[in-house]
């Protein structure tokens, strides 16, 4: 029976490394695009070890290592020198070098803003091929567990209930030191106080150690924060679904609902409360967008917060959010407020039984801790004779309100109004709010569940950003060739404006590198002595691009 045979291991080959890459490779399209940015603009840093030892790797070789490592799977430094070593595809990317895991992992760490550069400088690149839906956009935040242990977070009642511990042991070896006081072999006396002894001083290590933690947790609590973490001081515990609770981060993004590129996103250690208005705008920018243009932005209901419903407003931005349930715990649901109507002309309220809700006009603050904003709320009131002679006043006022001999009452926000007009827009564009998920959720899926990134490599939100622009822009990468193709991606990178202003750029430093060694780098003079103008423009143009 025939088989087919490969070549023999030792045989003898004329082999050429560009023949081995597939025409229509990814690692092709990578190449084309790390060439095609703009590496004077950016300014990465790359570092060798010493004088006496091998120089820095080149910018290049780096990008396209992590570019092609996300884009397939792989980011950890190790598993990307791995890569060096036995991927085809990547001895043709970066030319054979083999760069140790300390100088990949070093520039990644070095380098989180130069990312988010190229992550925004590649949005604007797919501005320009009309890709973007510059109408609508989705926003949300998913939780990337942080390299912090929920051992090594705390609170302040986390750190109480360790306090209170060290404190009942403390008390119980001391009981023991007191009874085996009077123990009739002295030897074992002895060694029994000596136990005891080792035990009390590890419990006063262990006291000192949350004593310092409390008091860090104070100074958190001065900068508004609730909790602190010692691994990474940047991460905090946040609720990821249901109860389960995680030391991560929050990665707000925002998504165009077109082809579900991610125009912006933002690293945070705290809710989606009051990420809206800051997302939209940054989406706005990324989309080319100017302020009398409107833009529709999509959320749940973790982002229905009325500040910033007003702050989008402000901003030219209808909001479709899902709204939240407002219902207090303590009344009937038939007495809601959202069953009292509100007459905005003569500002009162109704109630379900007709009687009218007045206010004073006043404003009062009210605060919500130190997670929430404070705000201003207006109070209406319907007097007590009204509420006791009605058959529904336990219902509706309350029985402690009732035994205070006060009447029903309602507070408005200042921003209930575009509230109110966040629940219209819902109800009128149901059809547009169930493509939510559809849109924003996609990246997700993508990164999280098929790429395995549902954690951060990185400490610290500087890192953190950058790791996640290196991902957001493969994400994007990936989207880009789903649409056009690996070929005519690079064509369109190749003859985008950058690109060949790029080459522009390179010609004149080579151009004026003779001229400016043969008249000792004088501009001046170089100016004054070159009969030729369209050298002279040359040499402007030169100057004036570095």
């Amino acid at each position: 029976m025939s088989i087919i045979a490969g070549i023999h291991r030792k045989q003898t080959q004329i082999y050429c490394l560009d023949d081995a890459v597939d025409k229509n490779s990814e690692a092709r399209l990578i190449d084309a695009f790390v060439n095609w940015i703009n590496l004077d603009e950016y300014r990465f840093v790359t570092k060798g070890k010493t004088k006496e030892g091998h120089p820095a790797y080149d910018v290049k070789d780096l990008l396209k290592l992590y570019f092609y490592g996300y884009l397939n799977k792989t980011r950890t430094s190790r598993r990307l020198q791995w890569l060096c070593k036995t991927n085809i595809e990547v001895k043709w990317l970066i030319n054979g070098l083999i760069p140790s895991h300390t100088s990949i992992s070093t520039f990644r760490k070095d380098n989180g803003k130069q990312f988010i550069k190229v992550f925004r400088a590649f949005n604007k690149f797919l501005r320009n091929q009309d890709v973007f839906d510059k109408n609508t956009v989705a926003t949300d935040g998913s939780k990337f567990r942080a390299q912090n242990s929920k051992k090594n977070n705390y609170n302040q009642k986390k750190i109480k209930q360790h306090l209170d511990y060290i404190d009942k042991q403390t008390n119980k070896f001391l009981e023991d030191l007191e009874r085996n006081d009077n123990e009739e072999s002295e030897n074992t006396s002895h060694n029994i106080k000596k136990n005891i002894a080792a035990k009390l001083n590890e419990l006063q290590k262990r006291r000192e150690k949350y004593e310092s933690l409390e008091q860090q947790i104070q100074k958190a609590h001065a900068q508004g924060q609730t909790q602190i973490s010692t691994t990474d001081e940047d991460a905090r515990a946040l609720p990821k679904k249901m109860n389960i609770v995680e030391v991560s981060y929050n990665i707000i993004t925002t998504v165009e609902a077109k082809n579900k590129f991610i125009t912006n996103f933002e690293v945070t250690n705290k809710h989606d409360t009051y990420a809206l208005s800051t997302a939209g705008r940054k989406a706005r920018i990324a989309l080319g967008l100017d302020i009398n243009h409107h833009l529709i932005q999509l959320a749940d209901k973790g982002f229905d917060t009325g500040y910033e419903l007003k702050q989008c407003a402000d901003h030219n931005i209808d909001t479709i959010v899902a709204p939240k349930k407002r219902v207090s715990p303590f009344k009937s649901k038939e007495f809601n407020k959202d069953k009292f109507i509100y007459n905005k002309d003569e500002d009162y309220y109704s109630c379900p039984q007709g009687k009218i809700l007045k206010t004073n006009g006043n404003y009062y603050k009210r605060n919500h801790g130190l997670l929430r904003k404070s705000y201003r709320v207006k109070r209406y009131v319907l007097p007590f004779n009204i509420c006791n002679a009605c058959p529904h006043k336990l219902d509706c006022a309350g029985n402690a309100n009732i035994s205070k001999s006060k009447g029903r009452y309602i507070e408005r926000s200042e921003y209930q109004d575009y509230v109110d007009n966040n629940i219209e827009r819902v109800k009128n564009n149901k059809d547009l709010y169930r493509k939510r998920q559809q849109i924003v959720e996609h990246p997700y899926g993508t990164i999280k569940r098929q790429w395995g990134y549902d954690y951060t490599l990185l400490k610290r939100m500087k890192n953190v950003s950058g790791e996640f622009a290196i991902i957001f822009t493969v994400y994007n990468l990936r989207r880009a060739i789903s649409i056009f193709g690996v070929q005519e991606l690079i064509k369109r990178l190749n003859s985008s404006f950058r690109c060949i202003f790029h080459l522009f750029r390179g010609f004149l430093k080579l151009f004026n590198a003779f001229f400016l060694k043969k008249y000792n780098s004088n501009f001046h003079y170089l100016f004054k002595k070159t009969p030729s103008t369209s050298l002279k423009i040359a040499n402007i143009a030169f100057f004036y691009t570095q």
